[in-house]
């Protein structure tokens, strides 16, 4: 079926090419659109506003002639926002947790921005520490990193860490709750990680090198103002990441990549001693640490336990030679968190693709929590009450909402955690959840979740989304999400391909992608369409693909070489071009680290292999589908310039009528406009161009 939107096309852009020729190991390649690349491109990430010249005007043609292509669909665009809008209008806004005599919550505005506070227990009175809107009306492009906000040990200090111009480069800072004076203001250039001591003293961070790395671990004495440098990392191939305890006992620095990590501590009760190893890096050993009961608590794959053993370990003596395991390890059965509590440790598992919490008590006695359905997810809320009789949590599934619960850890009983507010009631029934499991050519079954309207009867007629993300062991969960909903009411069906390079079914489901097992991710999503097209359970031409980041790599990959089978492709921020990219490692801000999950290119085989699967480099002339892929400016992992050269030179190469677009935000970083109505565009954006893509 000829897209909707092919008979429209409005003037495209072509940009001028020019021969780059590249030699390695006696191999060349050509990079044509090399000049899409600032030579000052570490400045333009602090200051997108510098760029200027033939790019920006590259960047303006780009985004023109995406607007006016998809002005065709701006009623079905608004349409889709306000559908949106009313989906996540059912949702409950609140969610939190208990913490000594107050109620710290995450409450959602009318507007969609977070608000961030805590509530007595006893009298109801409320406090509201940080207001994502406030901040936004002088610094539009502000988002929180991953994990913040925190409250100190002792709940006098509330931090957070800030991106002020969608760079990803953070400013870390500190409130006292009960003056509201903030007393850390000015700690800047960080990488998102930060901790504090249990007496809300000392507040830990870490800073980025000059060319944008996490380099090292600073201490701020709040009542000083006083900087020290206490940790630091010369090493290229480790992100740092920064943690108190559970219990606030302890400051954990953990260094980390895709092979191996190692972390050291601090008592957190003398926050200005030297950090203590507790077992140095080794080949292929991941693990993290804890503290519960006295002792450390030690997630670990070490004695070949590729799917995670705990151990504990004496803090005097906290080497591998002095672990004692407490849960064994269970090949099938993926730890891959862990929490503790007082008198109990929660974890949470993978088993069969779907998670699981497991309760354990003191005594070793466990109680298992799951949830009988098709696929779902389970998540523990972060920043919880050492002490607190129970643990909070949140259930959802692709037809059911958000549910945020807690469990008494004692006796296992569950609860609602929030008092929702009434809103009209979501109807889970109307919809259906099906787990498939998709059998590759190597006999692995990957799973696939899907959900439509229970009214629809599957068809080869009936449009699929398809969604992979597929890197780094991260377990793509079947959460609700409201474009599923907004597709599925249009007789679609929104599928997640749990691929290879996830770790829904274990570390060997991710491990065994890592250098020169990368394209298995690729054949397994590419399978999973094939099969659901013979299952006559989707159409050749059919499906639209979506990933995102490292999932972006997966959607250049099947664009260039299956393009037969989609309708349009959607490369969100896409990882498109990796040979040019891990060239330029010395200058990247992510330095070495990308090597151990995709490769080193200093490395014949290694370079070899990336050269046979680069998406930017395996582009060649054919009938594409259509594309639409997005980058930020401001993009410190994925540089704006990837997804722009991609979509300049699939173009250039299309046999074929359908569009090819790009979309470059000038403020934006990796996860686009954040605002609350940024997202909502972009959402709307992305199923507008997917229902139009299939003649919908």
């Amino acid at each position: 079926m000829k897209p909707k939107f092919a008979c429209a096309l409005p003037s495209a852009p072509n940009h001028r090419r020019e021969s780059h020729r590249i030699e390695t190991f006696g191999t060349w390649r050509d990079d044509p659109y090399r000049w899409m690349k600032p030579p000052d491109w570490q400045s333009v990430l602090r200051d997108p506003e510098s760029l200027d010249g033939e790019i920006r005007r590259a960047i303006d043609d780009e985004n023109a002639y995406t607007e006016a292509f998809m002005s065709v669909s701006a009623s079905l665009i608004l349409q889709l926002e306000n559908e949106l809008s009313a989906i996540q209008g059912t949702l409950d806004n609140e969610r939190g947790v208990p913490f000594g005599a107050f109620f710290y919550f995450e409450r959602v505005s009318g507007v969609g921005d977070a608000v961030f506070g805590r509530r007595c227990k006893d009298t109801g009175t409320e406090t509201v520490l940080l207001d994502m809107g406030q901040e936004r009306e002088t610094k539009s492009c502000a988002r929180l990193a991953w994990g913040s906000p925190k409250v100190s040990p002792d709940q006098a200090l509330f931090g957070w860490a800030i991106d002020e111009t969608g760079s990803g480069i953070f400013s870390v800072k500190a409130r006292h709750i009960d003056s509201g004076r903030v007393v850390v203001d000015d700690v800047h250039n960080c990488h998102g990680g930060f901790a504090f001591d249990r007496n809300g003293t000392h507040l830990f961070w870490v800073r980025r090198d000059e060319k944008g790395r996490p380099a090292s671990v600073w201490r701020r004495d709040i009542n000083s103002g006083t900087d020290t440098r206490c940790f630091e990392n010369l090493d290229t191939a480790y992100f740092i990441d920064l943690k108190t305890s559970a219990s606030g006992e302890y400051i954990f620095i953990r260094l980390l990549n895709g092979d191996q990590s190692e972390v050291w501590f601090v008592p957190s009760d003398t926050p200005t001693a030297a950090p203590i190893l507790i077992e140095p890096r080794s080949p292929l050993h991941d693990y993290d640490v804890e503290h519960w009961q006295g002792r450390f608590v030690i997630r670990t794959n070490a004695d070949n336990a590729h799917d995670y053993k705990i151990v504990t370990a004496p803090i005097e003596t906290p080497g591998s030679e002095s672990w004692d395991t407490l849960v064994p390890h269970i090949s099938g059965r993926f730890i891959n968190h862990i929490v503790p509590f007082a008198n109990h440790l929660v974890r949470s598992e993978w088993r069969d693709a779907r998670p699981h919490l497991v309760i354990m008590a003191a005594d070793g006695v466990e109680t298992d929590v799951s949830v009988d359905e098709a696929a779902y997810s389970l998540s523990l809320t972060p920043n919880q009450d050492y002490w607190s009789a129970f643990a909070s949590y949140t259930y959802s599934s692709p037809a059911s909402p958000p549910k945020h619960m807690r469990i008494a850890l004692a006796d296992a009983k569950v609860s609602s955690s929030v008092d929702g507010t009434a809103k009209r009631a979501f109807d889970s029934d109307l919809y259906r959840v099906e787990r498939l499991d998709i059998i590759a050519d190597d006999g692995a079954a990957i799973p696939v979740t899907l959900l439509s309207r229970t009214s629809s009867r599957p068809s080869p007629d009936q449009p699929l989304y398809l969604y992979a993300y597929g890197a780094y062991g991260e377990c793509t969960e079947a959460t609700f999400r409201p474009e599923a909903i907004a597709l599925a009411d249009r007789g679609w069906t929104y599928a997640i391909a749990h691929v290879r390079g996830g770790g829904e079914r274990g570390s060997d489901w991710w491990r065994s992608t890592l250098k020169l097992g990368k394209k298995t991710t690729f054949s397994d999503f590419t399978t999973c369409a094939e099969t659901l097209i013979s299952m006559g359970r989707a159409g050749q031409g059919r499906i639209v693909a979506h990933g995102m980041s490292a999932g972006g790599l997966l959607m250049g990959s099947v664009f260039a070489t299956h393009p037969h089978l989609w309708a349009g492709v959607i490369a969100q921020v896409p990882f498109v071009d990796i040979l040019n990219t891990l060239d330029d490692w010395e200058n990247h801000p992510l330095g070495s680290t990308p090597f151990a999950i995709w490769g080193d290119p200093r490395v014949e085989d290694e370079y070899r292999y990336m050269a046979s699967y680069s998406p930017y480099d395996q582009l060649k002339p054919a009938e594409y589908p259509a594309l639409l892929a997005t980058g930020g400016v401001a993009d410190d992992r994925v540089a704006f310039w990837e997804p722009l050269k991609f979509a300049a030179k699939a173009r250039h190469l299309n046999t074929g009528s359908a569009p090819i677009l790009a979309q470059i935000g000038l403020q934006s970083g990796h996860l686009g406009d954040p605002s609350p109505e940024g997202q909502l565009r972009q959402s709307a954006l992305f199923l507008a161009f997917a229902i139009s893509a299939v003649g919908q």
